[in-house]
């Protein structure tokens, strides 16, 4: 037998045990899925197939308390709708990924400083890793209120938003994804003097009649003047701000 032929043999001998061996796995796996999962390895491989497509079509879940908080919300501010809230929720998120994108809290309104802060620490981070954190064709799935808390000064209402976007960092990805990501964020909208405060850009339009001083109460209840003592209700328009956000 000449030493090709000899080779081939011997390969094909490899081939063979290979062969075998690849299906003594595939028979064991088999066996395994069946008994632990009660189906075989393909239908296995499809599910989990399935599962991964779900991950990146379904929305993230997130809190939704309305029941409990939208009632007192509306209460103490009448002259806000519930959807005019929602609104100002979806506003903000939309803006701040916008401002990390394009590096730069410049175009950001009704805003705290310390909400401009944050991004700006993002925008810093992503600086440090060499790389620009990019959220494109954002698209809002739900929102809802998840958190609400007066004092006799200050409101602070927390709503969480399921979202998707094509997220990627340029410089970083080898390559933009072609399907999007499914991601959750938390957005707090506050109200009251403390607020205002942490904004250079805020003006209020309610002040006290007697003395100009401006006035913060929340709920249009009858207070006090901090100023000057003069007895007045608060004025129908309120002012809010986006002071905090983060991903869930």
């Amino acid at each position: 037998m000449t030493p090709i032929l000899t080779a081939l043999g011997v390969v094909g001998v490899f081939a063979a045990a290979i062969g075998i061996g690849i299906m003594v796995i595939r028979a064991k796996l088999n066996s395994a899925t069946k008994r632990y999962l009660g189906m075989n390895l393909q239908q296995t491989a499809d599910l989990i197939g399935k599962g991964l497509k779900d991950e990146v079509t379904t929305p993230r879940s997130i809190s939704n308390v309305s029941a409990m908080y939208k009632p007192k919300l509306m209460r103490d501010f009448p002259d806000m709708t519930y959807d005019r809230f929602l609104e100002m929720a979806n506003t903000s998120l939309v803006q701040i990924l916008t401002a990390i994108e394009k590096e730069s809290t410049s175009r950001l309104e009704l805003v705290t400083d310390s909400l401009k802060s944050q991004v700006n620490d993002r925008i810093c981070d992503n600086h440090n890793r060499n790389c620009i954190e990019h959220f494109d064709e954002i698209r809002i799935h739900r929102t809802a209120i998840a958190d609400y808390k007066t004092s006799s000064e200050t409101a602070t209402a927390v709503f969480e938003i399921s979202f998707q976007c094509v997220h990627f960092f340029e410089g970083k990805d080898k390559e933009v994804p072609e399907t999007p990501s499914q991601l959750a964020a938390s957005v707090t909208l506050s109200y009251g003097r403390e607020f205002a405060e942490d904004s250079k850009s805020l003006t209020y339009s309610h002040n006290c009649p007697n003395c100009g001083a401006p006035v913060y109460a929340v709920g249009g209840r009858m207070m006090k003047c901090t100023y000057c003592g003069t007895g007045i209700t608060e004025e129908v328009y309120k002012s809010w701000l986006t002071s905090a956000y983060k991903f869930i």
